[in-house]
């Protein structure tokens, strides 16, 4: 039910206290693997984990890569004031024993985000809104959709619109950044281990497939994936069916496949670095989503979305753009494109003290520092979307004097998605 609340804890005086003190649905769960089954499958108002818990941390983390949106609120006792990776956890915690008007406060504001809220996709532009319209049609099928484009575009985006006009909408959306994946363990992340299947594994762990069962499995920048895995990843998107390291047993699942990759595909299949038939496999439903310089007429209402949302994180008024910022954004190529844009406008809001935002306080240094003359020319002309990347890794390494890992960042791409690219053009390394 989406008033629930899952309360993960082995303290049975807190829970009774809390279970007893408000007046919310509480389901008590203290098992790890019945509380990550739970949040897997059910939609909840909200998820209170005692930290005490003997898998506590490790918790929290299953939780986070089960959902990123669910509201967790995080309980700890006195002796999580001198404990490191406590502290280090990105989000506060309630002191036990628990102040029940401070958790009521929390409760009653926690609401997980609507389909409207997940699909906040900004767009003025006739080609995004025949995207859109496309991305409606083809959300009803369960064929595997690959979605191409530039870094920063707004793949993932499109992918959560996919998953929520689907009927698979109330199932689990599961995301794996393929580029931010140690190779070792990338098997692991997509199918999971058995405790014991090698030096590390203490628990059973469940892999993305498994936790996207019923649901959508998006494989974001999918070519990062080692070419000696790509084969089972290929049965298992053809089988619906793997097992985990060290398993011996079939898991069947049901999961809608959609791909990502920012790569020039047909390059990466003659470089033998991607699969043929595991990019058919995946290619069943392509999308292209284009540029930001390709559709100007999204620039300023994406501008005044991240104006509005840095102010208000910021708990500042709300700050508006000159004419002459505007100008600015709109002449700009945009390498980085939308993540690009929503640093600049981030930078330009809090650097400004005033409610104006200026020309001068645009910096559009993320990228290749200010844009070569000579590149917005080549930039005009036609080219093809190899030549296009082509020239601005070379603008961007020349901006930087070489350097590869200030560059990767610049072009808002991992360090090793730069490297691949280098070898498809050995000239520019």
């Amino acid at each position: 039910m989406d008033s629930e609340i899952l309360l993960i804890s082995r303290d049975a005086l807190t829970s009774d206290f809390i279970c007893d003190g408000l007046a919310f649905s509480f389901c008590l769960i203290k098992d790890e693997q019945k509380a990550l089954e739970k949040i897997k499958n059910n939609h909840l108002r909200a998820c209170i984990l005692d930290l005490s818990h003997p898998a506590g941390l490790v918790l929290f983390q299953e939780i986070r890569r089960i959902s990123s949106e669910l509201p967790l609120i995080l309980l700890a006792d006195e002796k999580a004031k001198n404990t490191t990776a406590i502290n280090q956890l990105p989000v506060d915690y309630l002191q036990k024993p628990v102040n029940l008007k401070a958790l009521d406060e929390l409760i009653s504001a926690a609401k997980a985000p609507s389909i409207e809220d997940n699909l906040n996709i900004i767009f003025e532009s006739p080609l995004m809104k025949k995207i859109l319209n496309d991305v409606k049609k083809l959300a009803k099928s369960s064929a595997s959709v690959f979605i191409c484009g530039e870094s920063g575009t707004g793949k993932e985006m499109i992918a959560k619109a996919i998953h929520y006009y689907s009927n698979r909408k109330s199932a689990p959306f599961i995301r794996v950044n393929c580029a931010a994946l140690p190779e070792t363990l990338i098997e692991s992340e997509l199918f999971g281990h058995e405790k014991g299947s090698f030096t590390g594994a203490h628990a059973r762990r469940l892999g993305r497939f498994e936790l996207a069962d019923k649901g959508t499995l998006l494989l974001d920048e999918v070519t990062e994936i080692p070419l000696t895995l790509q084969s089972k990843l290929l049965r298992a998107i053809q089988e619906q069916e793997f097992e985990r390291i060290g398993g011996m047993k079939s898991i069947n699942v049901d999961v809608r496949m959609i791909a990502t990759s920012n790569r020039d595909m047909k390059e990466a299949i003659k470089q033998k670095s991607f699969r043929d038939d595991l990019y058919y496999r995946l290619n069943v439903l392509p999308i292209y989503v284009p540029p930001l310089r390709e559709r100007k007429e999204d620039i300023l209402p994406l501008a005044e979305h991240f104006l509005k949302r840095t102010c208000e994180k910021d708990h500042g008024p709300l700050k508006s753009l000159s004419e002459k910022a505007k100008e600015k954004l709109l002449s700009y190529v945009w390498p980085g494109n939308i993540r690009e844009l929503g640093n600049v406008i981030e930078h330009a809001v809090i650097m400004s003290h005033a409610n104006e935002i200026t020309s001068s306080e645009i910096i559009l240094e993320h990228a290749a520092q200010t844009t070569p003359v000579e590149l917005l020319g080549e930039m005009q002309r036609q080219m093809t979307m190899k030549e296009m990347e082509k020239l601005l890794i070379k603008e961007t390494l020349k901006a930087h004097s070489g350097n590869r890992t200030r560059t990767a960042k610049a072009l808002g791409i991992s360090i090793r998605t730069l490297r691949n690219k280098l070898k498809i053009y050995p000239e520019l390394a």
